[in-house]
């Protein structure tokens, strides 16, 4: 048996959004060198994101790798297709078949949490770190403050959430430990995918009114756009984490839990992006420069002439009355060359 369609879904997800992050966040590093600007708190927060981010996405797709180093089992195609984007088969099934696949499985489920947990808030606080940067006022200033301090805090929710709702917890992957007990794990869940929901679309409207009094170029509101627009589209996904919480069912999380695999891996990677796009421009520009000057040189070459000097016949048609001229030197710049007297060159 291959690989499930939910797992081949979250693997897809993963390879498309993970490079982009790691693209954006390369960009927005080589612009701070290209402008001679030291790294500050919301460029290594951005960095801590993107680690812990890809840290995320390895917990979910490197299955294969710590199931053969950690238990002595058989390798199915059907271990693997649980294990990539946490399913493929009913845990009723894999309990039954391969306990140690849905041991591991279950395990790793706390520290995926947790990572995700790192990365996201590393968004929050690199987005809202540089809208202390940009954005004048001593009260937006103290209401990014306070975002940050709400965001700290749900990760401190996320943090212990994971190790407490469920006593002991070993409890969590081992459902035999007498006396052991859950609890409300699924509305936990929900409200915490809601308070993220919650925190991202205030992120994004925080600046909306300072935004839209700012006098800039075009060129710039496009980009301002595309950041709070890729926002936006990050809010969108977080509402669809929440609906896939709802329909996920914790007794059969293997088979239910494509989606909330899926949308946590898009969360994090996209918002690495977001936060990293505003800062790219350096960098998108020199490899503009790079890329049409490299066309102009080529032109140059093989339209141009290994001599200085070429004949042009004149305007009049008449081939008798030829004139030499001489290519002026690229460091002679066109606006020095004027006419000697006042009057208005012919056309």
């Amino acid at each position: 048996m291959g690989i499930s369609i939910q797992g081949a879904h979250v693997v897809i997800v993963a390879f498309i959004t993970t490079p982009l992050a790691i693209v954006a966040l390369g960009l927005r590093l080589w612009s701070r060198r290209l402008q001679k600007v030291a790294l500050g708190f919301n460029d290594y927060m951005a960095i801590q994101a993107m680690i812990f981010a890809a840290a995320t996405v390895s917990v979910v797709l490197a299955g294969k790798i710590f199931l053969s180093r950690a238990f002595p089992i058989p390798l199915t195609n059907r271990a693997l297709d649980v294990f990539i984007g946490a399913t493929g088969a009913h845990m009723a099934e894999i309990q039954a078949t391969e306990p140690g696949v849905f041991t591991l499985f279950i395990t790793l489920f706390i520290p995926a949490q947790i990572l995700w947990a790192v990365a996201n808030t590393s968004v929050k606080l690199s987005i809202l770190s540089l809208y202390t940067i940009l954005f004048p006022g001593q009260l937006f200033r103290r209401i990014c403050y306070a975002t940050m301090a709400i965001s700290v805090a749900y990760f401190i929710s996320v943090f212990l959430g994971a190790f407490l709702l469920c006593q002991p917890v070993q409890y969590n992957w081992n459902k035999t430990i007498p006396n052991g007990k859950c609890y409300n794990q699924g509305i936990a869940y929900l409200l915490s995918g809601i308070a993220n929901l919650l925190i991202d679309a205030f992120i994004v409207v925080l600046p909306m009114r300072k935004l839209y009094r700012l006098q800039v170029p075009f060129t710039k509101r496009i980009v301002i756009g595309a950041m709070f627009g890729l926002g936006a589209l990050i809010c969108i996904f977080s509402l669809l984490r929440i609906i896939s919480v709802l329909s996920w069912d914790l007794t059969d999380s293997t088979y239910t839990g494509s989606g909330v695999a899926a949308y946590s891996i898009l969360e994090p990677t996209l918002g690495v992006v977001n936060a990293c796009l505003p800062l790219t421009r350096p960098a998108l520009k020199k490899l503009l420069e790079n890329s049409s000057s490299g066309w102009a040189g080529k032109s140059l070459r093989y339209y141009g002439s290994s001599s200085t000097e070429a004949n042009v016949t004149s305007t009049n048609g008449n081939p008798d009355h030829q004139h030499q001229f001489r290519r002026l030197e690229d460091n002679i710049p066109l606006t020095d060359v004027r006419p000697t007297n006042s009057q208005h060159c012919p056309l």
